[in-house]
């Protein structure tokens, strides 16, 4: 978890000194999706599972940074059955996510790929699918949580898309539901914001 914050803050360093956009704003969208590797207690309890993203990133003008909004599903079926199911099918674990952050990184390039570091904060509903659902242990809920990570920007056969992989950890008390999202997607829409927008 150190090596991941010391490269964000890394990242944001060099970030701040990348060439900004100029007068003009920029909006973004994209879709994704990946695999989710589990973390901590989620890893004992749930195989790797997979995911589903929608994304928007806002550049205001003269900056190296974005607004960035993601929604998420992430799904995780489950090693075993959970405590208090009678069932032998096992299910699945399943986390919605809406995130608000900021990414760090010029918003286009003349090379074929640019970085850029994200961090925010979500709104999280995590609940269960299948014989687990109301159980103990899978109780529906809400809970916020913290994201943070590395990515990079693309061109690919005159397509634009994103990669990126950020630690994701879900606020429960004692124990964090914690997990790492791999995301691979392709950035459709793109519109310019002008002063007169503003």
């Amino acid at each position: 978890m150190r090596w991941l914050l010391t490269a964000v803050g890394l990242m944001i360093s060099f970030g701040t000194g990348t060439e900004p956009l100029g007068a003009q704003g920029q909006m973004r969208a994209g879709v994704g999706a990946g695999i989710a590797m589990p973390s901590g207690e989620l890893q004992d309890l749930a195989n790797p599972g997979w995911l589903a993203l929608a994304s928007l990133d806002v550049w205001l003008p003269d900056m190296p940074a974005s607004l960035r909004v993601d929604a998420a599903y992430d799904r995780f079926r489950f090693k075993s059955t959970p405590a208090g199911s009678t069932e032998r099918v096992t299910g699945a674990r399943t986390i919605a996510s809406a995130s608000l952050g900021v990414s760090v990184g010029s918003a286009d390039s003349l090379s074929t790929a640019w970085p850029y570091a994200l961090a925010g904060l979500s709104v999280n509903h995590i609940a269960c699918t299948g014989p687990s659902a109301g159980t103990s242990d899978c109780e529906a809920a809400w809970q916020m949580g913290w994201n943070a990570g590395l990515g990079a920007r693309f061109n690919l056969f005159g397509r634009r898309g994103f990669a990126d992989a950020r630690f994701h950890c879900v606020s429960r008390g004692v124990k964090d539901l914690c997990y790492l999202p791999l995301t691979v997607g392709l950035l459709f829409w793109s519109h310019e914001v002008t002063p007169i927008d503003q």
